[in-house]
């Protein structure tokens, strides 16, 4: 099923995971225009810009069960633009030429524990009057790194 996306052109699209009587699992937006970093890729005869991790996410969503969609919402509900748009999808149209779990396992590069860092150590210096280096200090000891996705369900699947 594709819809036209010409009227929801002022609306944000997302590549949406859903489980079982569809609840929201996770999302990655895709853009309507070019955008750095981004790849262009033809989803139900509709161009858009995709982020390479993004297609490697659905793709990994896809072997763990869930329902791959292309959604719009305009603020009164989600509506189906395209129902299985992994089948238009290929890591290598993206520039990815390592395995599905090697790209999962490295995990996303534009979420980059640093920023996340950097943000948190703000806080920290203008709310407690800390140097960056002791709210850095404050923050590591308190942070456990858990690792990718995939290493996450695979040591859990190791301890069970």
């Amino acid at each position: 099923m594709c819809l036209s996306t010409s009227a929801f052109a002022a609306s944000d699209v997302f590549l949406i995971s859903r489980g079982l009587d569809d609840e929201f699992i996770g999302s990655h937006e895709v853009q309507k225009m070019p955008r750095g970093g981004y790849k262009e890729l033809r989803l139900c005869g509709q161009s858009y810009w995709v982020r390479p991790y993004s297609v490697a996410w659905t793709k990994w969503e896809e072997q763990l069960g869930h329902k791959i969609r292309l959604e719009v919402n305009q603020g009164y509900g989600w509506v189906v633009l395209c129902t299985k748009p992994t089948t238009q999808l290929n890591l290598k149209d993206v520039g990815i030429y390592a395995s599905l779990e090697k790209t999962m396992e490295h995990g996303d590069p534009d979420k980059e524990l640093t920023n996340r860092f950097q943000a948190i150590r703000r806080t920290f210096v203008m709310r407690n009057g800390l140097t960056p280096e002791q709210a850095e200090a404050e923050i590591s000891k308190n942070y456990e790194n858990r690792g990718s996705r995939l290493s996450q369900f695979l040591n859990n699947r190791d301890k069970n």
